[in-house]
């Protein structure tokens, strides 16, 4: 017989653990009638239509019926208001409400910039390997094979796409001028602050050597093909490239990374070359959770919180939850809320009151753990075709170097 794991009812339906295993005492108390599936001595709920309907009904009438007296009414802080328009206030009501999430790209505002940038640079001096040393390391081993593609033309323009604080394209960026390469460098980040944060390390590594561009862009929703008009159509434009950086795994915290790398495949030029750098799945990346500027601490990291605090959410209302879900295969970070809220946003024409549960997780923050294989077949349905693969020795970082699919 068919059945649901315990993990599986209670991310599908967003309960606890200890929702669902309350679920299967009751019934083997005759409380409730769902059909049980056992399996040594455990017991789950099996995966029928009738228990699909008890459990619907179950779900709705928790939420129907809830204690509105015993939920806290709470509205965020006026920096909430501040440092995020209308729109970005509507996508974080809506992933809150429809998916129990927040999107991990609106903690890279204001202070949660300021906590990345801290957090890169401890991962970029650490002597243990990790996704900020690891793909400077790539990039270096694989610097000849990038220049012998590069070789045919003339400048060079680099698009770096989630920028963070630029500190790993910064050899790169060196070599190229060294060879009097450098075109253009257009960094692209949906936060202000981070770009803010590149701008000024760019100015203190290189001065006047490099003019950076920098814009607010949603990789979810921007073309960046809109900042390279111009050098399809210039004088120059057959001895260009456009070498975009998309370094560090940033896909692999969406929700649906296909559409990222969609946007990308959309905006680049026939020529143009992809390099991507992320994370592979192994035991040992699976098991990895240090977020903190100091290693060991056990709390909502601050990387990932800054949405959280500015919703006043306080840290008494949740406890804190990692893990590995085999069936998403997915590293997470997540709140378990403790008490019911009641979050009341303001719009320009009203109100709206978001209603959690207790013992309702929201997702913080998920990295996709994917194999080699996982990669290859991501570019491929992005109709990417990658030119040159690379692994670190350790096998748990890998560098890709696409082009778009020519029909």
């Amino acid at each position: 017989m068919l059945y649901f794991k315990n993990s599986e009812l209670s991310s599908q339906y967003r309960i606890s653990l200890k929702t669902v295993r309350n679920w299967i005492e009751a019934t083997k108390q005759g409380k409730l009638n769902l059909t049980l599936h056992t399996q040594g001595d455990k017991a789950y709920v099996a995966n029928t239509p009738g228990n699909i309907a008890i459990i619907s009904e179950l779900v709705e009438s928790r939420r129907k019926y809830r204690n509105t007296n015993a939920a806290k009414t709470i509205s965020p802080k006026d920096e909430f208001y501040s440092i995020y328009d209308e729109r970005q206030i509507y996508d974080i009501a809506a992933n809150l409400e429809i998916h129990h999430e927040i999107p991990r790209q609106y903690n890279y505002f204001n202070g949660g910039a300021e906590h990345w940038d801290k957090y890169a640079a401890r991962l970029a001096s650490d002597n243990t390997p990790n996704l900020v040393n690891s793909t400077i390391r790539l990039l270096n081993v694989n610097q000849g094979y990038i220049d012998d593609l590069l070789s045919r033309y003339k400048k060079v323009n680099v698009v770096d796409v989630g920028v963070g604080n630029a500190h790993p394209v910064k050899e790169l960026l060196e070599h190229l001028l060294d060879q009097k390469k450098l075109g253009r460098y257009i960094a692209l980040d949906i936060s202000p602050s981070v770009l803010e944060i590149a701008e000024n390390n760019i100015n203190e590594w290189f001065g006047d050597r490099i003019q950076f561009e920098g814009h607010v862009y949603d990789i979810n929703r921007d073309h960046f093909s809109d900042f390279l008009i111009d050098e399809y159509t210039g004088k120059d434009a057959k001895d260009t490239v456009n070498l975009v950086l998309l370094l560090g795994g940033t896909l692999s915290n969406m929700r649906d990374s296909d559409s990222g790398y969609k946007v990308i495949h959309d905006s680049m030029g026939m020529n143009d070359l992809l390099v991507h750098t992320t994370k592979l799945d192994t035991q040992s990346t699976r098991r990895y959770f240090d977020f903190d500027l100091q290693p060991g601490e056990s709390r909502l990291a601050a990387i990932h919180g800054l949405v959280v605090d500015l919703l006043n959410i306080d840290k008494s209302f949740y406890t804190v939850e990692m893990g590995y879900d085999p069936e998403l295969r997915q590293r997470y970070e997540q709140i378990r809320l403790k008490v019911s809220l009641n979050i009341k946003l303001k719009f320009n024409n009203g109100e709206h009151i978001i209603e959690l549960e207790k013992d309702d997780a929201i997702l913080t923050w998920r990295g996709l753990q994917q194999t080699a294989s996982d990669v290859m077949s991501q570019l491929d349905r992005s109709k990417l075709y990658p030119l040159h693969i690379s692994q670190t020795d350790d096998r748990e970082y890998i560098l890709t170097v696409s082009m778009v699919k020519h029909d």
